[in-house]
């Protein structure tokens, strides 16, 4: 949302993911966002997400979604069946199992997490990551992390459950295209767990919060489309959400020059080679309209515009280190980039 500084008259492109990213983008209120995934699970996730929002008190969202405790997800779901489409009633009826257990903690992503590394956290430093998360100031947060945490045993975790190997087996699937320009996936991880924890109080960060207990700990902590306040804003919004089933590449196609204002397209230089995102940006600047942002993370690759684009495009370069040095979500590199450089 820095990134793109988006205001009620703006008409936003995203992609949808797990859909909490676009559901964020709804709370300032813009004229349009279209939300685009290939995926029919997530097209139909952020579907499901955001009729909850709509329909649901807040107490009852939490515990419909997976934060709160629950026995009565699925008469909930019941409930929630008229506020969506056939094909996501079809879906979440097929998969049941993650309506009951609470659909933020279905993923694949998510269940490493939950089954793995928040039980392992537990088990080896079970102490140690209470004092971390309890910790309220940097000084306290950093000796415990170097002096408790940090050391040989961490150090190896790290490096050898954080590879490419990793990605492709339990992150995504065997389709995931991972491109990378560093070294090491694992050492890359690990130094940026070392920035988060020396820099960011983990007992305030949803995502780290996550991560270590396999769980969100408190409602203050939570991903930002769910903290209360941007509940009610997404309520209240006028904004017309277009979920999108389909490619990318041949919606962008589709939309005519100048028509949208702000895109916020994820990581999604994991998904696609260099051709493949040199061919995505020219569509993008062609339906930018003049002064649009656009916005995406890289991961492990570095993907960068074309030599042909960088005259259209003025990238943000003090806001782009600003924030991959404040996101919680702490392995992101930040590329926001501003159309008509040539104007400027």
């Amino acid at each position: 949302m820095r990134a793109l500084d988006i205001t009620e008259n703006d008409d936003v492109l995203a992609v949808t993911g797990s859909g909490c990213r676009a559901l964020s983008l709804v709370v300032n209120n813009p004229h349009t966002v279209t939300s685009i995934d290939s995926s029919p699970g997530q097209t139909y996730l952020l579907e499901l997400k955001l009729a909850a929002i709509r329909h649901f008190s807040y107490d009852t969202l939490l515990e419909f979604l997976g934060v709160d405790e629950s026995t009565s997800r699925w008469r909930l779901f019941e409930e929630l069946k008229p506020h969506l489409s056939d094909g996501a009633v079809a879906y979440f009826t097929r998969y049941r199992k993650a309506i009951v257990g609470g659909v933020l903690l279905a993923g694949r992503h998510e269940q490493l997490y939950v089954r793995l590394v928040a039980p392992a956290m537990k088990l080896l430093y079970g102490r140690a990551m209470r004092d971390l998360f309890a910790a309220t100031d940097l000084a306290t947060q950093r000796r415990i992390y170097r002096g408790r945490v940090d050391g040989v045993l961490w150090r190896t975790m790290i490096r050898h459950g954080f590879t490419e190997r990793t990605l492709k087996a339990v992150l995504n699937d065997d389709s995931y295209n991972v491109v990378t320009d560093e070294k090491s996936c694992g050492d890359y991880v690990l130094e940026r767990l070392d920035h988060t924890f020396e820099n960011h109080l983990a007992g305030e960060n949803d995502w780290v919060s996550f991560m270590f207990h396999g769980r969100y700990p408190r409602r203050d902590v939570l991903p930002h489309y769910l903290l209360r306040e941007n509940v009610e804003a997404i309520r209240a919004a006028t904004t017309k959400v277009n979920v999108v089933r389909g490619d990318l590449m041949e919606r962008l196609r589709a939309l005519p020059d100048g028509s949208v204002d702000k895109f916020s397209l994820s990581d999604v230089t994991s998904c696609i080679d260099r051709d493949q995102f040199a061919t995505l940006m020219k569509e993008v600047v062609r339906v930018a309209r003049p002064g649009a942002r656009i916005c995406y993370r890289n991961f492990l690759s570095r993907h960068t515009p074309a030599a042909d684009l960088r005259q259209l495009l003025h990238r943000e370069d003090e806001l782009c280190a600003q924030l991959y040095f404040d996101d919680y979500a702490f392995v992101y590199q930040f590329e926001i980039y501003t159309v008509g450089a040539d104007q400027r």
